[in-house]
């Protein structure tokens, strides 16, 4: 990690990089330094992978080669990169909402009812509502086969985006009420990636009674809301998380760090693996069995973090924040999701995001696996903002409100589109720092809605100058939404200031629903 010199904004990181250290522990940082310089040609979007002729690549400086094996240019292999990730998207979200047992290929809820009527209309008269599922099928990058199809491709990335909306939609729907209960400090902690097995949770507790009563904590990572545990405040990285009082490492399918398993076992964390067949009483007997004898033995010593749950779900209610709006009290909302990169210090544009609401008066709606930081980006944003937050704070507590309210996972997203679409304030949407495919294809999704949209990452269609002129401003024409991103990243000040400046360019306008 030497080139990286600063891997963190959150002052809590420090202790658990120089425990990784010590260990002679490898982590992302030092994994993304490895593969440096990255591939010029596919962080433009240049390098097509659609069939098994190439890989084709494009010269970015105008030499050859300047058109694939097929004959596709620049344009078209950029448009074909941006497409896939954007399917990519909703094949992630569809994965994770088949393997939690939601969804069984049932039709979404009616996603145009809950649409502000000029949004609707929009969508409508395009051909893009109602949104069915079978929909997934139909779509295609016909610009591929001619630069003619222009407006049928940016119609199926519209329709993509609509179709993931759709899915969160549903998984929101089927969520059940309520949390898990808190972490005891004498408990079993453990870790699980990717997506649970149906019945764990009640056999992780039943095993735990079986083990002289322990009480177990099952902690989850990830975008995406599993109904077995609780998302773990992870300080960016499930990487981090393993330098807690973790006792065990529950793998299932689609998880996304391969690498946990090794860094695991430096930290003399067990390890248990979801099998096919297994039946969720005999995987918790295992996984509570190994912790337990990890927790009886383990040295974690006195400045060893314990884990901490992310924040409760929580959205801000409408009249509240009306009530604030019209006594001055609230001025805009901005609502942030994503997750941290290794491409960029973990969640400096977040607070930069979070400083430039701050500094409009605009609540912040936090949501994605930022939100599971919640608790210490407001304490970094305590630090840098301290006076300002606390008057802010002061001001809004008489309507029940506060500045920064967690909604939890990507799940959460439709109901707060909602929001921000029923309440007569400037809003703005924000993805300061990201990496996954589903959180791209959401972003779209609220561009799709017609919101102002600003992407903190460099999207692969940049090794297009006319797509890159021509992809925002025909968005923009087909659903109203702004997307707001550049071919470089500018310092994450810079980017606040743009998200400010978007706040302040709507003014004081009306509620975009029919409410």
């Amino acid at each position: 990690m030497d080139r990286m010199h600063k891997k963190s904004a959150l002052a809590g990181t420090s202790s658990l990089l120089l425990a990784a250290s010590d260990l002679g522990t490898p982590l992302a940082w030092d994994r993304y330094e490895r593969q440096l310089p990255l591939c010029g040609f596919t962080s433009s979007g240049l390098n097509c992978r659609r069939c098994l002729q190439g890989p084709c690549r494009i010269n970015p400086f105008g030499d050859e080669p300047s058109q694939g094996v097929c004959g596709a240019d620049r344009d078209q292999i950029a448009m074909e990169t941006l497409f896939q990730l954007t399917l990519e998207g909703v094949l992630e979200t569809a994965r994770a909402q088949a393997l939690c047992g939601e969804g069984g290929g049932q039709e979404f809820p009616d996603i145009a009812s809950g649409l502000p009527p000029e949004t609707r209309q929009r969508l409508a008269s395009a051909g893009l509502l109602p949104v069915r599922i079978t929909d997934l099928f139909r779509v295609q990058n016909a610009f591929f086969s001619h630069k003619g199809y222009l407006g049928e491709t940016l119609r199926d990335l519209v329709r993509l985006s609509l179709i993931q909306h759709g899915l969160l939609s549903q998984a929101a729907a089927a969520k059940q009420s309520g949390s898990a209960p808190a972490p005891e400090a004498q408990g079993l902690n453990i870790l699980m990636v990717g997506q649970a097995p149906a019945g764990l949770a009640c056999a992780l507790e039943a095993a735990g009674q079986k083990a002289g009563g322990r009480a177990v904590s099952l902690f989850t990572q990830g975008s995406l809301a599993c109904p077995a545990g609780r998302p773990a405040a992870d300080q960016g990285s499930p990487e981090l998380l393993l330098g807690m009082k973790v006792d065990a490492v529950l793998v299932a399918p689609n998880a996304a760090w391969p690498s946990l398993e090794a860094l695991a076992s430096k930290y003399g964390i067990p390890v248990v693996l979801a099998k096919r067949g297994t039946s969720p009483e005999t995987l918790a007997a295992e996984v509570v069995d190994l912790a337990a004898h990890r927790a009886q033995n383990a040295f974690y010593g006195s400045a060893a973090q314990a884990v901490q749950a992310a924040p409760a779900d929580r959205l801000p209610e409408a009249p509240a924040l009306r009530a604030a709006a019209l006594a001055g009290r609230v001025k805009g909302v901005v609502l942030l999701f994503g997750e941290a990169g290794v491409k960029q210090t973990f969640f400096e544009r977040t607070l930069a995001s979070m400083e430039a609401a701050l500094s409009e008066q605009a609540v912040v709606l936090l949501g994605g696996e930022l939100a599971a930081s919640a608790e210490a980006l407001g304490a970094e944003l305590a630090t840098r903002q301290g006076e300002r937050l606390a008057a802010f704070a002061a001001a809004l507590a008489g309507d029940g409100l506060r500045p920064v309210f967690p909604f939890g996972s990507a799940v959460g997203l439709p109901a707060a589109a909602a929001l921000l679409s029923a309440l007569p304030l400037p809003a703005a949407v924000a993805v300061p720092e990201c990496y996954r495919a589903s959180t791209w294809t959401g972003a779209l999704g609220l561009v799709s809605l017609g919101f102002p949209v600003q992407i903190g990452a460099r999207l692969p269609f940049w090794g297009s100058p006319w797509l890159a002129q021509t992809l925002p401003a025909e968005l923009q024409t087909l659903t109203g939404g702004r997307l707001l991103a550049g071919p470089s990243q500018p310092e994450p000040r810079a980017q606040g200031e743009e998200l400010a400046a978007c706040l302040r360019a709507q003014g004081g306008r009306t509620p975009r629903s029919a409410a």
